[in-house]
């Protein structure tokens, strides 16, 4: 049986989970899965809204003006966020900012019921919201969500069991009620943190510690579900090749190459802070970045110097390219990622046919 010190740190752990939207929206966005979820959340949202405004000519509904107009204001209110989703993939506060609001929506007009009973039932909406969030956010904002449904539901609980005096039926329904709210939440909260220590793992490149191919494609696709969201911001893709690597290798051994290669991955991460950082092939990097200005050529050069004047004795050819982020990337974020490595790809090779030891900037315009 685990020590109460053990369940403590569990606990303390589960708490400090950090939010998982923006790499879910860059998976989603590079598994062309985006506009889909966002059509069934929207559906879902206008479904709902719909249900809360017919119960209105039901028997079980509304019976006071204060309460019909808070239902009706609550589901007018939920059916704009639904817009939302219509309209593109939200950031990461315009997600919670509809979590909060779906909140009050669904709790008003569970309340709002004449019927209380029927009011407990609707509860089990809470559910499908608290799936939501455990899905994209972080443990706290799951918390407030739970507080507010099973608080809304001891509530109705209550009212019922008054009214009626039938506390069982009024109680089998309420547990009914909690184990959707709690189980469907916490189980794809486990699940969820599964997935991010698998693909974590599996993200990262084991020489050099730096991210796979695979890696720099979510990373990327979380860029710019960030970026889009901003004014005047650019991508720059730079791609850096080691020149005459194979030498190195052929003449040192490759122990010796494998060391040349951690050491300049500790210059590339040294020098692109907050960058996605990539080993894509046996000598081929790539770096991507969001940036204010276009022109990366004099960050390049002092890349350049870097690894030219590391103790392997290496140069590389760098080539970069930078594209105005648009809206509408997001949507498309692996084919935009694709044709930024193109680019870079065809400048990092200008660079070495012109003798290596050198890099392209270029700015080009993608999806525009």
């Amino acid at each position: 049986m685990p020590s109460l010190s053990s369940v403590v740190r569990s606990a303390a752990s589960w708490w400090e989970q950090p939010d998982h939207f923006d790499w879910l929206s860059g998976y989603l966005a590079t598994q062309d899965l985006q506009r889909l979820v966002r059509c069934t959340l929207a559906a879902a949202t206008i479904l709902l809204s719909a249900n809360t405004v017919s119960m209105q000519w039901s028997p079980g509904g509304s019976s006071r003006p204060v309460g019909l107009a808070a239902a009706l204001g609550a589901a007018a209110v939920c059916l704009a966020t639904a817009g939302l989703w219509i309209r593109r993939w939200p950031s990461c506060r315009q997600s919670v900012c509809y979590v909060a609001i779906s909140d009050v929506g669904i709790a008003i007009a569970c309340l709002s019921y004449r019927d209380a009973l029927l009011g407990l039932a609707g509860c089990i909406t809470f559910a499908v919201l608290g799936g939501y969030i455990a899905f994209f956010h972080r443990p706290r904002i799951l918390a407030a969500h739970l507080g507010v449904a099973l608080g809304t539901a001891v509530a109705l609980l209550a009212m019922q069991g008054m009214r009626s005096g039938d506390w069982v039926a009024a109680a089998c329904t309420f547990s009914v009620v909690v184990v959707g709210i709690l189980a469907v939440p916490m189980t794809t909260q486990v699940l969820v943190h599964r997935l991010t220590v698998d693909v974590a793992v599996s993200d990262v490149d084991p020489l050099c510690g730096l991210l796979n191919r695979r890696g720099f494609y979510r990373r990327c696709a979380e860029l710019l579900a960030g970026a889009t969201h901003l004014a005047a911001q650019y991508l720059a893709v730079t791609m850096v090749d080691l020149d005459q690597f194979k030498r190195l290798n052929d003449a040192l051994g490759h122990a010796v190459g494998d060391r040349a290669l951690v050491a300049v991955a500790e210059i590339l991460q040294r020098h692109h802070d907050g960058a996605v950082v990539a080993r894509i092939g046996g000598e081929e990097f790539l770096v991507a970045e969001v940036a204010d200005h276009p022109d990366r050529a004099e960050s390049a050069e002092r890349l350049r110097r870097a690894i030219a004047d590391s103790p392997f004795g290496l140069t590389a050819s760098i080539g970069v390219v930078s594209a105005l982020v648009h809206p509408g990337w997001i949507a498309t974020a692996r084919d935009v990622i694709d044709e930024l490595i193109r680019c870079a790809d065809i400048a990092m090779y200008e660079a070495k046919r012109s003798g290596g030891n050198q890099i392209r900037n270029r700015l080009a315009s993608v999806g525009s």
